[in-house]
């Protein structure tokens, strides 16, 4: 199995009836924090199909999603055309979203940011910044060994997003079966 990398390996990847990453259960991570406080907006970083992000607007929110492959947001709208509360989906980079503005309440990344390279992971923390609020929490879950050949520790991702951002709590976890973690990052004020 060839793990994709670009856009046209993720659209070929899509047009099957499933997809080795594809989740069905809502992470209880994403369950809380769209409970706490009274987030309104979010913003979804590699949302695929939207699942995830039509889970928030189910519950109220203002939701965007953004994924680089066309076929993958043509399956969540297509997923979302009969519900009521639908999010937003947008075919875009996210290491370049100058189409968005924010500021978000949150954001949240289930396995997008671990694909990057450094100079990627770069691009992708300054965007984050940018449309976050300053007090923001950004979610990211990624895997130990990501698909870019890079690690992914803590301390690392700390590092990737520092200054900009205080890494608040890194849990361990076995989310589909291989070793990852949750990363709750807040954005600095100013």
């Amino acid at each position: 199995m060839t793990v994709p990398m670009k856009s046209a390996d993720f659209d070929r990847a899509y047009r099957a009836p499933i997809t080795f990453w594809g989740d069905i259960r809502i992470p209880e991570e994403l369950k809380a924090l769209a409970r706490q406080g009274s987030p309104r907006t979010a913003l979804e970083l590699g949302c695929g199909v939207g699942r995830f992000s039509r889970y928030l607007a189910q519950q109220g929110l203002r939701v965007t999603g953004v994924d680089f492959s066309p076929v993958a947001i043509a399956k969540a709208r297509e997923g979302a055309a009969r519900e009521t509360l639908r999010p937003e989906f947008i075919v875009g980079d996210v290491t370049r979203l100058e189409a968005l503005s924010g500021p978000f309440d949150f954001s949240f990344d289930v396995g997008c940011f671990h694909c990057f390279d450094a100079q990627g992971q770069r691009a992708y923390v300054a965007e984050v910044s940018r449309l976050l609020k300053p007090g923001g929490i950004h979610l990211v879950w990624a895997l130990d060994s990501g698909p870019s050949g890079l690690s992914f520790s803590p301390a690392s991702v700390k590092e990737a997003f520092a200054p900009g951002f205080e890494l608040q709590q890194a849990l361990k976890s076995r989310r589909r079966l291989i070793r990852s973690h949750w990363y709750w990052l807040v954005r600095a004020s100013g």
